[in-house]
């Protein structure tokens, strides 16, 4: 086994771990603010199964559209969570928010 399998392997088997890892920490948790903390991890198991990819094909079609997939993963993650945080937020106050984090549309 040269050193370049054995880095594929080792970033493999982190990614799918973390990946495994960020799953089982969504199923566990009770609210959803607490299971959007472990959505992070899915980014990184992204860069790491990225990254094996790489290291196994080299700079080629396949590992481009890995990086780029992971890239995209990186970037629309956190965006994804102020969404999906905000809407939780909005269904646990029972309805709109103004920008100041009054209700609005609530009967008083």
């Amino acid at each position: 086994m040269s050193f370049r399998d054995a880095a594929v392997l080792v970033l493999l088997f982190a990614g799918i771990g973390i990946q495994v890892l960020a799953c089982l920490g969504v199923a566990v948790m009770r609210g959803p603010f607490d299971r959007l903390h472990f959505t992070g991890f899915a980014v990184l198991a992204a860069v790491a199964l990225a990254a094996a990819i790489t290291v196994r094909e080299g700079f080629s079609l396949i590992a481009d559209k890995a990086l780029l997939l992971a890239a995209l993963v990186v970037v629309s993650s956190p965006v994804i969570v102020q969404v999906v945080a905000h809407a939780a937020r909005i269904v646990d106050r029972g309805g709109a928010l103004d920008p100041e984090g009054d209700d609005v549309g609530r009967a008083p």
